[in-house]
């Protein structure tokens, strides 16, 4: 049976891009001067938040990416996780969709 993993234990410079979109409208939030976060678990254990960087808003509006590093990521399993724009303000928002990723752990 194939199975395709999106991030693999261990690797650094594997990327979460996200797009997001007005829930309303379907449109893409412009991230302009926003805080956007990254908040995920692995396998249920504990939410650990990451800053994202957002792309251009003129090119590409509502996308953000986080590129993770070697120590983020160091079991095979589920990353379950959401994003959060303004954490603690009075405009935050958080997504409805979640995202799952897979995690490979490498060969020995």
């Amino acid at each position: 049976m194939a199975h395709k993993w999106e991030l693999v234990a261990g690797d650094g410079g594997s990327a979460l891009h996200v797009t997001i979109l007005d829930s309303l409208t379907g449109l893409p939030v412009d991230l302009t001067a926003k805080t956007i976060k990254a908040r995920y678990s692995i396998n249920g254990g504990a939410t650990v938040v990451k800053t994202m960087t957002a792309l251009d808003q003129t090119t590409f509006k509502g996308q953000a990416t986080y590129a993770f590093l070697t120590t983020d990521i160091t079991v095979g399993g589920v990353l379950d996780g959401e994003v959060r724009l303004q954490e603690g303000l009075s405009d935050q928002l958080t997504s409805v969709d979640t995202f799952h990723i897979p995690i490979k752990v490498a060969l020995p």
